[in-house]
């Protein structure tokens, strides 16, 4: 196959350009709006099942590392003399924050725009929900965890996830 020249390529693109218009047709129109319009307004609750993975893989990554509830194998030692010294209250709010804001953070770098733009909606509803029904799976798989100071696990949860998905999504606005 033989290139085409520049001045061939221009030529090609000012007759283009002096051809005259066509439409595509009122179906194919119709075909595309719908398409454009169920791609930007997907139903949230289809968002919702991928949101809550991203959510339980960090979590479960997060759990690695965080002795709070003894369910992790590989704990650091930073993080032990953190639980041993500061106090409960605190503590289990900065890791509520730590479990559930790298999920908020990555679930804004993972959804598309259109996605995270849908679930910024709902985010504090969706975030308190599942901090609520993780805090309850915590404590059931260890029931010695129930005090009162845990309880500040939730809000730690809800900040940290809040806070991680909408600084995620400006980033990401930013950079775009």
């Amino acid at each position: 196959m033989k290139s085409k020249s520049e001045s061939d390529l221009l030529q090609e693109f000012a007759d283009f350009i002096e051809a005259p218009q066509v439409s595509p047709g009122p179906a194919l129109d119709e075909a595309v709006v719908k398409r454009v319009e169920s791609s930007l307004s997907r139903w949230h609750w289809g968002l919702f099942p991928k949101l809550t993975l991203i959510q339980i893989v960090t979590g479960l990554a997060t759990l690695t590392i965080c002795p709070q509830f003894g369910i992790g194998g590989g704990h650091l030692p930073m993080v032990h003399e953190l639980h041993s010294g500061a106090p409960p209250l605190i503590f289990h709010l900065l890791c509520g924050v730590l479990f559930v804001g790298f999920g908020g953070l990555l679930s804004g770098l993972i959804l598309r725009p259109a996605e995270s733009a849908q679930i910024s909606r709902w985010r504090y509803h969706y975030f308190l929900t599942y901090a609520a029904i993780a805090y309850l799976i915590l404590v059931l798989a260890s029931p010695e965890v129930f005090v009162a100071s845990s309880l500040s696990w939730i809000p730690g949860a809800v900040l940290g996830s809040t806070a991680g998905f909408s600084l995620s999504c400006r980033l990401r606005r930013q950079s775009m």
